[in-house]
């Protein structure tokens, strides 16, 4: 009952206000006004005027006004100039999240929450927040210990608006996707879901501790960065209880350089533990903007807020650096093959026109000096190709997107003569080296025999079946087959390569083992299984040569 309430209350402003920002079509068209009588509907007097702003404007004032869901769904798609139109994304940069302050009495939530009484836990507690946000508010405090700490606190009844919010979210996408063309060709249902996955993971305060923690052992070993502790026995759903990090704005370079810190490695550091946080952990912040960056007294970097975090899987990760390698290399036949493979959906209707444009990007890097290398402009490009192609890439993608222009655009704020080409070199190398490695190599050789075995084993029982019929001549075929010496000794050919293949992949085992006997270091029995593939290899080379002939 308490949901359906939420929601009916919410769907009433909603509609005020698209009525008050003249968007009274989408209002006819969804029947609101069976259901819900007109005074309860706005109907702004100055309409006339609104409707001359461009309808972009329109759309960012209703969510502006609609409140944290709305301003956090405009925030969240506004690099998306791959689906949405860059008109309307340049609107949405506009959106704040300056929300107002409730009155909260912290040490009875304090109280309520953990069953204690604050005064034995809490020298003082400011209960004027300073800072406040869509989803809680944060209060500077300090521990009996004299640690200082920050309370950030849910807002109350937040999920509920949340939840309701996004139910109509979900029903107003429905109803404009019906009467709206280019809103079904972007899908804008599933831009919504994405949504609603990101702020149920920004509801998750749990969730924020245990990344904050699991960041905090990827780091524990790097002095250039500073992760704030958690206190685990004040914190839980509802309350994060953090230290309280002092530190510089990241782009404030006037008093960074008052304090003696140089700019230009600042802007080193940050970059290179960024490449870190996405090459080495795979495991990112993923809305670095210069307000969740700070500078320490004793000059380490330090994030904070880490309700939103980019999670890459081992093949995610192999996918980015192959992407990495093949743009270095400027070989575009083999990015889009990496695009395909990223890729949950994609429509390229013309691969040549497609190799044509990532070509493009190859004359970016080369017209480029190394210092005016502009990854912002490379990724709004990409994401023009991505747009053109309908490619649709999993949250990842979109999220490292973001957090590379973020980053790059704070290197630029720091040193606008940064050379990232110089900073993102090194990584380049090392991946570079690293696929062409032997052990590398073999690895990925014994995964695909394993990859292979494992699909000659799980073929269907229907197939199996099929096999079983054929060999009790169950299976009559009646069609004439000519060429059946051809195929014979393709097949035969085929098993050798098989053979050759897992001959090769254990020699490589008893040479990574380190097996004896060895002649000149090298594993007796590995060897031998290499002479036998060579000869093997050889006399297929040969045999294939002489039927070509």
């Amino acid at each position: 009952m308490g949901n359906n309430t939420n929601k009916l209350n919410r769907t009433i402003k909603m509609f005020s206000v698209l009525s008050k920002y003249g968007f009274e079509d989408i209002i006819a068209r969804s029947h609101i006004e069976k259901i819900i009588p007109k005074k309860f509907i706005n109907v702004n007097e100055k309409v006339d005027k609104i409707k001359s702003l461009s309808v972009y404007e329109r759309i960012r004032m209703v969510l502006a006004d609609l409140g944290p869901t709305y301003i956090k769904f405009g925030q969240l798609f506004s690099d998306r100039d791959d689906v949405l139109p860059q008109e309307l994304t340049l609107e949405l940069k506009k959106l704040q999240n300056d929300a107002g302050a409730d009155n909260l009495n912290v040490k009875e939530k304090l109280t309520q929450e953990f069953n204690i009484n604050p005064d034995d836990y809490f020298e003082f507690i400011d209960e004027k927040p300073f800072a406040t946000a869509s989803i809680s508010q944060v209060f500077k405090a300090q521990l009996k210990t004299g640690e200082k700490v920050v309370l950030k606190i849910k807002r109350e009844n937040i999920k509920e608006i949340i939840e309701a919010d996004l139910l109509i979210m979900k029903d107003l996408s429905k109803i404009i996707e019906n009467y709206n063309e280019e809103s079904k060709k972007i899908n804008l249902l599933k831009i919504v879901e994405t949504f609603e996955k990101s702020i149920h993971n920004e509801l998750s305060f749990l969730q924020e501790l245990e990344n904050i923690e699991r960041f905090q052992r990827q780091f524990k070993e790097d002095d250039s960065i500073s992760v704030h502790k958690a206190f685990r026995q004040l914190s839980n759903n509802n309350i994060l209880c953090l230290e309280f990090i002092e530190g510089i704005k990241i782009t404030d370079t006037n008093t960074l350089e008052k304090e003696g810190f140089n700019p230009k490695e600042v802007a080193i550091v940050g970059y290179n533990l960024y490449m870190q946080q996405v090459l080495d952990n795979g495991y990112f912040h993923a809305d670095p903007h210069p307000g969740n960056i700070f500078v320490t007294n004793n000059g380490q970097i330090s994030f904070i807020d880490f309700g939103l975090m980019g999670h890459l899987m081992p093949s995610d990760k192999e996918c980015i650096e192959d992407f990495m390698q093949y743009l270095i290399q400027k070989d575009a036949k083999k990015i889009i093959a990496t695009i395909k493979k990223m890729a949950i959906t994609y429509s390229i209707k013309n691969e040549k026109q497609l190799e044509r444009d990532i070509y493009g990007i190859f004359e970016i890097i080369d017209t480029s000096s190394l210092q005016s290398l502009d990854l912002g402009l490379i990724t709004k490009k990409l994401k023009n190709i991505f747009k053109d192609n309908e490619v649709e890439f999993p949250d990842y993608i979109y999220l490292l997107m973001k957090g590379i222009v973020l980053i790059e655009g704070i290197g630029r704020k720091l040193d606008p003569e940064i050379n990232v080409y110089q900073i993102m070199e090194p990584y380049a190398i090392e991946i570079v080296q690293k696929k062409m490695s032997l052990k590398y190599n073999i690895t990925k050789g014994i995964n695909t025999f394993k990859n292979v075995s494992e699909s000659f084993a799980s073929l269907p029982e229907e197939v199996q079946s099929l096999i079983q019929k054929i060999k009790n001549n169950d299976l009559a075929i009646t069609h004439n087959v000519t060429g059946v010496f051809e195929v014979k000794n393709a097949i035969d050919r085929l098993v050798f390569a098989i053979i050759i293949s897992a001959l090769s992949v254990g020699s490589s085992i008893l040479v990574m083992a380190d097996m004896p006997p060895k002649i000149y270091g090298t594993p007796v029995l590995g060897f031998v299984g290499f002479l036998i593939s060579a000869v093997l290899g050889l006399s297929i080379a040969i045999s294939i040569l002489k039927k070509n002939r």
